[in-house]
């Protein structure tokens, strides 16, 4: 089973790639084909930011966007790590989506190439991953476990779907005034999750309850009747 990535926005790399997830599936979720391909030319571009930045931290090395794939190769050659290999696989991937991008910021295109499909956001999304988990391999670096997100509730209103969801009440006495009482905030009011015994330790429901929510919280709280003991202010998309 794939593991759940929380969005806990901790990097501007993070921060970039959410961009990107939120681009994509606004691009699949709009029936207007004008903003689908506003949408489809944010994931390339901000996507093509994504992985600039990226190939700059695994190869320790500030300028390669200037001149992407000549100075790509410069900084893999300082490196002493074996060339990339442009002519197939994910490097020609790179290669063309760098063309598709370039139709996006620098050069005139026709009008049918200004109303894209979402499954070129879908493929941006699919390259770019691939091409950073390589690059980083590439340079013996770990992958970030951001890239592995895939997640984005697009349109706000889908984004409250799971409110109720997310609660779940243990078999204790609810009216207990030392009963230990796990919240969270989403949209600015809070909602119970989970209310435990008296004296229980909140800190694994809190961990637990981050672990597998998909929806944006600004906080998690535990209370011992009305009184607050531990909260964690989380940094997460849509929040």
């Amino acid at each position: 089973m794939k593991e759940f990535i929380p969005k806990l926005v901790n990097s501007n790399h993070y921060h970039l790639w959410t961009d990107v997830l939120h681009a994509r599936k606004l691009a699949n979720q709009t029936k207007n084909k004008w903003n689908r391909g506003a949408y489809v030319r944010w994931t390339i571009i901000i996507g093509w930011t994504v992985l600039e930045i990226s190939c700059q931290d695994a190869l320790k090395e500030p300028g390669i966007p200037y001149s992407f794939k000549r100075n790509l190769d410069d900084a893999v050659r300082n490196k002493n790590l074996k060339p990339l290999d442009w002519s197939k696989g994910i490097w020609l991937e790179v290669s063309n989506l760098q063309n598709l991008r370039k139709n996006c910021v620098h050069r005139f295109v026709t009008e049918g190439n200004l109303f894209p499909e979402a499954e070129v956001a879908d493929n941006t999304v699919k390259i770019i991953r691939e091409a950073v988990k390589a690059i980083y391999s590439h340079a013996k670096k770990d992958v970030p476990k951001w890239i592995e997100d895939n997640d984005d509730y697009g349109w706000e209103k889908d984004g409250c779907r799971t409110v109720a969801e997310a609660t779940l009440i243990n078999a204790v006495k609810r009216d207990d005034p030392d009963n230990v009482k796990i919240v969270f905030v989403h949209d600015g009011k809070e909602h119970v999750h989970e209310i435990l015994s008296p004296g229980s330790d909140p800190e694994p429901a809190m961990k637990e309850l981050l672990g597998k929510i998909s929806m944006p919280i600004s906080v998690i709280r535990a209370y011992q009747g009305n009184r607050l003991i531990l909260e964690r202010k989380l940094n997460m998309r849509g929040t």
